[in-house]
C-alpha cells in the first residue's frame, strides 16, 4: 500500500509540474481565443496530420517498397497499416493524458513524438526500421488527432459540435484531395525520404499556431491515477449508444481505408493511369469533402443519427447493386464505371464521419478526453483490421473493395439500429 501511495505521489508531482508549464493559459484567455473560422482551421490542420501522413505517401509507395526491399505487391500496404497500429495505441495514452495535464501540453508532446518518428522513417534503410518509424509516427500523431476532438468538445456540444466537426472534416478531407498531387509533385523535386521532412514541418507549424492562439480549454483536470482512469474507462464501455456508433464508425472508416490502401495498385496497376493517379484519387476524395460540408447544413434540420442510418443504408444498397451487376456481367468494370460507382459511395460515407464523434461524445462531456481516446482507439483498431483484410486481399480487381463496402456497411447499419430499437425517439427530426 505504501509503495502504491509513494508511486501516486510522484505521478501527481510530475503532472503538477506539467500543469505549471501551462500556467500561462490565463493570460492567453485574457487576450482572447481565436474566432470560429480560425479555430476550425487550426483544428483541421492538427487533425490532418494522420491523413497527410497517409496520402502524401501514396504516390511513393512503389519506390519505397523497391528501395527498402519489401516482398510482394501487397507488402507495401504495411507502410500505411503500421501508422494505424501506433495511432491505436497512442490515442489511449494521449486522451487520458490531456484530461490530466491539459489539451495544449498533450498536443505539444504528441507533435514531438511525431517528428521523432518522421526522422526515423527518413533515415530508414530496411523495412523493419521503416515500419517501426511509422508506428512511432502514428503514436505521436494520436496527440493532435485525438486531443483536438476533446478540445472541440470542450467548447461545443451536440448539434453545434456536429456542425463544427463537419466543417473541420470538410477541410480535413481536402488533404486526400490535394496530398497525392502534392506528393507526386514533391517527388519530382526530392527523393521520397524528403516527404517525411515535409510532414514534420507541417505538424510543427500547426502546433505552433495552436500554442500561440488557443488558450487551454480544459476547465477541470481529472486525476490521472490508474483507479480514476479505470473508472472512467468502465463508464465509457457501459454506454451502449456511444459504443454502438463508435463501432459503426470503425466499420465505415475501415471500408474507406480498405479502398485507400488498395488505391495505388487499383489505379496504377489495374487501370494503368500512371501519374494521373494522384489527380483521379484526389477527384474521388473531393466527394467526401463535399459531403462533410453538406452535413454541416443538414444536421441543422435532421437528427445526426438519421443522417448516418440513411447514408449507410443507401451506400450498402448501391454497393450491393454494383456487386450483383459485376457478377452478372462477369467482367471487370472500366475506369469510368468504377468512378461512377465509387464517387457516390465516398459522398455517402462522408455524410457520416462528422456525426459519429458528436453522437458518441454527447453524454460524456465530463470525461471528454478519455471518452474520445477510448472510442477513437476502438474505431481505429476495428478499421485497421478491416482495411488490412480488404487491402491484403486485393487481387487486381475491384471486387474486394466493393465486398468491403457491402459487408462492413451492413454491419455498421446493424450496430446503429440496435440502440435505435431501444430508444426510437432519437431518430426523430430535430425541431
Amino acid at each position: 500500500m505504501r509503495a502504491g501511495t509513494h508511486w501516486s505521489f510522484h505521478v501527481d508531482q510530475l503532472f503538477q509540474r506539467l500543469r505549471l508549464a501551462n500556467s500561462g493559459d490565463q493570460a492567453l484567455t485574457e487576450l482572447g481565443t481565436p474566432g470560429r473560422t480560425e479555430f476550425v482551421a487550426i483544428c483541421a490542420i492538427l487533425m490532418a496530420t494522420v491523413a497527410l501522413s497517409i496520402d502524401i505517401m501514396l504516390p511513393a509507395l512503389g519506390d519505397m517498397a523497391r528501395d527498402l526491399g519489401m516482398d510482394g505487391d501487397n507488402g507495401r500496404q504495411w507502410i500505411i497499416t503500421a501508422l494505424f497500429v501506433g495511432l491505436t495505441a497512442g490515442q489511449l495514452v494521449f486522451g487520458p493524458l490531456s484530461d490530466g495535464i491539459g489539451r495544449r501540453p498533450a498536443i505539444a508532446l504528441g507533435i514531438g513524438v511525431f517528428v521523432a518518428g518522421s526522422t526515423l522513417c527518413a533515415l530508414a534503410t530496411s523495412p523493419e526500421v521503416m515500419l517501426l518509424g511509422r508506428v512511432v509516427q502514428g503514436f505521436g500523431a494520436a496527440g493532435p488527432r485525438i486531443v483536438t476532438v476533446a478540445l472541440v468538445r470542450d467548447r461545443f456540444a451536440g448539434t453545434e459540435m456536429a456542425r463544427l466537426m463537419s466543417l473541420i472534416m470538410g477541410l480535413f478531407i481536402m488533404v486526400p484531395v490535394l496530398a497525392p498531387v502534392v506528393g507526386q509533385g514533391l517527388l519530382f523535386l526530392m527523393p521520397w525520404r524528403g516527404l517525411f521532412g515535409v510532414l514534420a514541418a507541417v505538424c510543427l507549424g500547426g502546433g505552433a499556431w495552436l500554442l500561440l492562439r488557443q488558450a487551454e480549454t480544459l476547465a477541470q483536470r481529472r486525476s490521472v491515477r490508474p483507479r480514476a482512469l479505470l473508472a472512467a474507462l468502465i463508464e465509457v464501455l457501459r454506454s451502449p449508444r456511444p459504443i454502438a456508433f463508435t463501432l459503426a464508425g470503425g466499420c465505415c472508416y475501415g471500408a474507406l481505408m480498405g479502398y485507400v490502401n488498395s488505391s495505388q495498385q487499383l489505379f496504377q496497376d489495374l487501370y494503368r493511369v500512371g501519374d494521373l493517379y494522384a489527380v483521379i484519387f484526389g477527384a474521388s476524395a473531393a466527394f467526401i469533402a463535399a459531403a462533410t460540408l453538406t452535413n454541416a447544413r443538414l444536421v441543422r434540420h435532421v437528427a445526426m443519427e438519421r443522417v448516418c442510418v440513411v447514408a449507410v443504408a443507401a451506400m450498402v444498397a448501391w454497393s450491393l447493386l454494383f456487386l450483383l451487376l459485376m457478377s452478372a456481367l462477369a467482367s471487370q468494370p472500366p475506369l469510368w464505371a468504377w468512378m461512377t460507382f465509387n464517387c457516390p459511395v465516398l459522398f455517402l460515407l462522408g455524410l457520416t464521419f462528422g456525426n459519429f464523434n458528436a453522437i458518441a461524445l454527447r453524454h460524456l462531456s465530463h470525461i471528454a478526453g478519455l471518452a474520445a481516446a477510448v472510442m477513437a482507439s476502438l474505431n481505429t483498431a476495428l478499421s485497421l483490421v478491416i482495411a488490412a483484410w480488404i487491402g491484403l486481399n486485393f487481387d487486381m480487381t475491384t471486387r474486394p473493395v466493393v465486398v468491403g463496402y457491402v459487408v462492413f456497411g451492413a454491419l455498421a447499419l446493424g450496430l446503429m439500429l440496435l440502440p435505435a430499437i431501444r430508444a426510437p425517439q432519437k431518430l426523430q427530426i430535430d425541431p
